[in-house]
């Protein structure tokens, strides 16, 4: 953790090195400054479990459908990042500058098991086909055959 994204983040450590009890992170209104890179969330595994929740606005990796009060649940080692239009959007921005604002995001990092309830489960609300925001994402890097 620590990337240019969180600015706010807590740690409970536990006795196994690289995992914690849980890692808080808030991810509020922010200035984007890196030049040369790629600024949403990069694709990632994690060694823990991870829960996004978003309190206000939008978040600017899931700008078309993570919403306020909305979670995300990703187990370790399930792969994850932006959709494909929020990548595509960063892949061709202008990179100067700018200000992300109106939003409030938080995470939880564990190296505890977290599960979906019955009740989350069977929520009408649920977004049965949340991978589907990968689909369309180009590939843009490819290994050398050796």
């Amino acid at each position: 953790m620590g990337g240019l994204w969180e600015t706010t983040l807590d740690h409970s450590p536990s006795d196994t090195s690289g995992m914690a009890n849980m890692d808080f992170v808030i991810f509020p209104p922010r200035w984007m400054v890196a030049d040369d890179t790629f600024r949403p969330p990069w694709f990632h595994r994690n060694i823990m479990n991870e829960c996004m929740g978003l309190v206000n606005g939008a978040y600017d990796a899931k700008e078309g459908g993570f919403v306020p009060g909305g979670l995300s649940l990703h187990g370790m080692f399930s792969a994850h990042g932006p959709d494909a239009p929020s990548a595509e959007r960063a892949m061709t921005a202008a990179l100067q500058p700018h200000k992300i604002d109106n939003t409030l995001a938080f995470m939880l990092e564990t190296r505890q098991v977290l599960r979906a309830t019955r009740l989350a489960l069977g929520a009408g609300n649920r977004q049965p086909d949340y991978d589907s925001v990968w689909n369309g994402l180009r590939r843009n890097f490819r290994g050398e055959a050796r």
